[in-house]
Formats: structure tokens, C-alpha cells, sequence
């Protein structure tokens, strides 16, 4: 056998170490959807049964304030929950229940108004459930017995709350969310 020449062996060498691995890289695309929810659920005016998401608190002078934690201005609403409209209601009638968490900006532990040039100051809105007991910011309400036949209105009365002695006059709005877990 013949021998290579020392140049040549080596370019063969040379290109024997100097081979890498190289990795292949790409991209996964995900697509999908987060839905807002499972179950429809109504917000109903009992004064006058209209539904809609937009409860229209009553106007309060904010006068009538004196003292911290002074609640005024009570407005219902209720929260209506309807069987066969995906929201897993169990069979046998009437072993659910369910609880509501609301959430939003906090005020202590309630809900924030909506800041703004004209907002009113030293209030925020509690919102109390069917035993009257406040349902604290991020914590669910007392149960509700759900009817797996009829309609269930779970009732609610939201307030303006005082968190200062002095309160100032102005618009006094929030946005609160919530969410229904059935048990």
C-alpha cells in the first residue's frame, strides 16, 4: 500500500476532527382558546327583573357618611343559575350548591372604585350575600341550594361603603368579576 502524501494525510486528519454535530432547531406553533365560561349565568335586576350586567346603584349624598365603615345604599341583585344550560347541574334535584368568589381591585378587604379626575373618595363597594355578611374580596360567599329544574337566583345586595369619616362627593363605579363554583 501506498503511502499518502503528508499534506494530503493530513488535510484528511484535520477535516476528521474538525467535523461538529450540529443541532437542528425549529418552532412549535400552539393555537387554542380559553373560554370566560362554562354555564351562562344572568345578572337580574329583582326591582324590575331586567338582565344585564350593569347594576345601577342608588345615588347617596355623601353627607350622610360620618364614621368609617357607614353602609349606604343598598341595591339587590342576584346572580341567576339555569339547569340545562351546561353548567353540570347533578340529578337528583336539588343536591347542589354553589358559592360565588367576586374579585376586583381591593379596598381593604372590598372593592375599589374607579379612579378618576371626578371619582368620589373615601368609599368602596361591599357586596353581601344572602346572610348579610360581607363577601370579602377574593373570598367566597355563603351556599346557595341550586335547583337542577328550575331557575336558581342566587341574591346579593351590593353598598357603598365608607373607608374614611369624610367622604367626597363624586362618581362611584367599579368593575368586579366573578366566578360560581358549584359543589
Amino acid at each position: 500500500m501506498r503511502a499518502l502524501p503528508l499534506h494530503l494525510s493530513m488535510g484528511i486528519a484535520l477535516s476528521l476532527f474538525g467535523t461538529s454535530v450540529f443541532a437542528t432547531t425549529g418552532t412549535i406553533n400552539f393555537e387554542g382558546k380559553i373560554t370566560s365560561s362554562t354555564c351562562p349565568i344572568e345578572i337580574v335586576n329583582p326591582g324590575d327583573g331586567s338582565i344585564g350586567n350593569l347594576v345601577e346603584m342608588v345615588d347617596v349624598e355623601a353627607s350622610r357618611y360620618t364614621a368609617v365603615d357607614q353602609d349606604r345604599g343598598g341595591k339587590p341583585f342576584s346572580l341567576r343559575l339555569t339547569p340545562d344550560s351546561g353548567c353540570g347541574l347533578a340529578v337528583p334535584p336539588d343536591t347542589n350548591t354553589a358559592t360565588v368568589t367576586f374579585s376586583g381591585l381591593a379596598d381593604g378587604d372590598h372593592f375599589a372604585i374607579r379612579s378618576s379626575a371626578d371619582a368620589a373618595q373615601g368609599v368602596a363597594i361591599v357586596i353581601k350575600d344572602k346572610t348579610g355578611s360581607p363577601v370579602k374580596n377574593g373570598d367566597a360567599s355563603a351556599e346557595y341550594a341550586l335547583s337542577s329544574t328550575d331557575p336558581t337566583d342566587m341574591q346579593f345586595e351590593a353598598f357603598y361603603r365608607s373607608t374614611a369619616a369624610n367622604v367626597k362627593a363624586g362618581v362611584a363605579s367599579a368593575d368586579i368579576a366573578f366566578v360560581v363554583k358549584i359543589n
